[in-house]
């Protein structure tokens, strides 16, 4: 029997599946796993279509998490619930039904089966009512309740009366899932290992300072953002482009965290070989199936008590993203054939400068693994988003590497920053950083000239190669050469001529007569075939 089959709040189809949802809830594993179980019960079980948990402030203020079941994985986005229901419900705080969705539109560009034959549901998840005060109405605690998220979902189309009846088991639910919000949002947030607080707190003034650069205002948020979360042990994700500085960003969050007398290790999945990757992760243990002649420490046991920092993490196999995942939430690593795992301390800083979103959607990507590890996400701007900062990094490189290569070159000239101003930087910092240690090479004078600048660099001014010819002879020229190039391979044959440049006969003529060709000239170009009285 489906609940499709009744009308009765006590079926016991929802019965049923409220029991195992709560049985899922309350066993031994994580908040996050049992909420997708709860959601893929609900699809097997009474037949939904698709359901969707949307909770707010998390896994950080501002931002949203989506949990989403049933359906085409790789095109959820585009079913997810519209702003206009999903804001209705959270101001209003009470449930909403859509008996006929093809009138509304959140839901436009779905397919029209799919608009012909379901209803949509959709109920608001409270924080937990206001406990131990009995003489307060019902009312009054309803409005103490704050909205945590919604909870709703794509059904068959049904009588009203039935749609009414799965929107009260909704709501059961909905209270369900609003009293684990608090445990998912501090399993989110939880350390790999509680550290002891130090006896005698460190003032922010005496962190050790770095020496990053940021002039822009989107570079001294992320600065900022630096700073905040230097202190905690909450897994960091830098996201960017490549050469944006994220290595260095990491190191200046080691630098100003209480583990900065503690390793700082590295690993870069684009740059090291895969075979390697996995036993320098994890480690290897002696014997074993593979008979092994010694054992390997892992990267985290040789950072116990720093920071390991992960670059390129979209490069990362399946089986090692399991790996690391199991790292993050036990806080041990098991080494590869190691019957148990050793207990690890260290803080995980990742960065990646590819849509991990797109991934997850494909299954390249392990979902579990991107909320662990993008507990508090950075992004770092591009270089081009950040012209402010372009000069001042110049002038630091130039220090260094005037210093390194022992010059004096106390400026850069006003044409040579109008350049590096000009230019779009793909590469980020590190290709400023290369064009100023070039640049500092090739000078031997006291200020950085236009021309000591890399060919990239340069303008058709600045390089002195402006064309002498207006456009309209630029055109004629380069047409001239065509027909030349053209004749020379066909032999001064004109139709041939014609054919190679897939023009008709009649233009071509029109051309050679108008550039004062000779097409006879150019019958030497090719080779006549050899005649009986040649042989």
């Amino acid at each position: 029997m489906t609940a499709f089959a009744q009308f009765d709040d006590g079926s016991p189809v929802f019965l049923s599946a409220l029991q195992r949802i709560i049985e899922e809830i309350g066993a031994e594993r994580s908040i996050r796993q049992s909420l997708d179980i709860a959601l893929d019960t609900l699809i097997s079980m009474l037949g939904y279509k698709r359901v969707y948990l949307d909770l707010f402030d998390l896994p950080m203020r501002n931002s949203k998490m989506s949990i989403t079941k049933g359906g085409e994985n790789s095109f959820q986005h585009l079913y997810a619930p519209g702003p206009l229901v999903t804001g209705q419900v959270v101001a209003t705080k009470r449930r909403l039904i859509i008996e006929n969705i093809n009138d509304h539109p959140d839901f436009y560009g779905r397919p029209p089966a799919e608009l012909d034959s379901l209803s949509f549901l959709c109920v608001p998840v409270m924080s937990a009512p206001v406990s131990g005060r009995a003489n307060i109405p019902i009312s009054d605690q309803e409005q103490g309740r704050t909205v945590l998220g919604t909870l709703s979902l794509d059904i068959p189309k049904a009588p009203l009366i039935f749609l009414e009846t799965h929107c009260r088991f909704l709501e059961v639910l909905a209270a369900l899932f609003g009293n684990t919000v608090p445990k998912l949002a501090e399993e989110l947030v939880k350390p790999l290992k509680k550290r002891p607080e130090p006896t005698i707190p460190t003032p922010f003034d005496e962190v050790v300072p770095t020496n990053v650069l940021a002039v822009s205002k989107s570079m001294r948020l992320v600065m900022r953002q630096i700073s905040q979360t230097a202190m905690n042990d909450t897994p960091v994700l830098l996201r960017g482009e490549e050469g944006t500085g994220r290595e260095f960003l990491a190191e200046s969050l080691h630098k100003q965290s209480n583990r900065r007398d503690k390793p700082f290790l590295k690993v870069q999945f684009l740059v090291e070989p895969e075979e390697q990757i996995e036993r320098k992760l994890f480690g290897i243990q002696k014997g074993g199936p593979a008979q092994h002649t010694q054992s390997k420490r892992s990267i985290f046991e040789l950072a116990q008590g720093g920071i390991v920092y992960l670059d390129g993490i979209e490069e990362m196999s399946l089986v090692c993203q399991q790996e690391l995942l199991r790292v993050l939430q036990e806080g041990a690593v098991q080494r590869i054939d190691a019957d148990s795992p050793i207990p690890v301390d260290v803080r995980v800083v990742a960065s990646t400068a590819s849509s991990l979103e797109d991934m997850m959607a494909v299954g390249t990507f392990l979902e579990d693994l991107y909320y662990s590890l993008s507990v508090y996400p950075i992004y770092v701007p591009s270089l081009r988003d950040r012209s402010s900062d372009i000069l001042p990094l110049a002038e630091a490189f130039l220090q260094e590497f005037s210093k390194a290569q022992g010059k004096t070159i106390k400026r850069i000239s006003t044409p040579a920053i109008d350049l590096l101003h000009q230019y779009h930087w793909p590469d980020n910092v590190s290709e400023l950083r290369s064009c100023i240690d070039r640049a500092v090479a090739n000078c031997d004078e006291g200020v950085i000239r236009a021309y000591h600048l890399p060919p990239t660099l340069q303008t058709a001014e600045s390089s002195g190669t402006e064309p002498m010819l207006s456009f309209g002879e630029a055109v004629a020229k380069f047409e001239e050469e065509l027909l030349v190039e053209a004749l020379k391979k066909a032999g001064g044959n004109m139709f041939q001529a014609a054919k190679n440049l897939h023009e008709s006969y009649r233009v071509v003529n029109y051309k050679v007569k108008k550039h004062g060709l000779d097409p006879k000239r150019f019958s030497g170009h090719k080779k006549r075939p050899l005649s009986p009285y040649d042989k």
